[in-house]
């Protein structure tokens, strides 16, 4: 798997993604973890998913859909090892929040 990283386009803390939407998509983020998740940590900025590497097409598409509509979020998804990890952070004041949401990690 190639590495992928998004940086953050803004320090405006808002999504682009429609009201209706933001349940389905939340319900993503939970079944990527449920389903591939290894463990999850938090990490200067933000939290870290380890994930199994079977889920790499799913944490890809879930990651390059995230970045378009979050544009205050940085998004890494690495090979590291035999698994991946899957950082989600900003520096962004009050994106916290969003980063627990999205990763079920508190990143204080």
């Amino acid at each position: 798997m190639n590495d992928i990283r998004y940086q953050h386009r803004s320090l405006d803390v808002a999504c682009e993604l429609g009201a209706a939407d933001s349940p389905g998509r939340a319900a993503e983020w939970r079944r990527l973890r449920e389903q591939a998740g290894l463990g999850a940590i938090s990490i200067p900025g933000g939290a870290r998913l380890w994930l199994r590497p079977t889920a790499a097409d799913v944490a890809r598409d879930l990651v390059r859909r995230e970045a378009a509509c979050c544009g205050f979020l940085d998004l890494e998804l690495a090979t590291d090892g035999d698994r991946l990890h899957l950082d989600v952070t900003s520096p962004a004041p009050g994106a916290g929040p969003v980063i627990s949401s999205l990763t079920g990690v508190d990143p204080r």
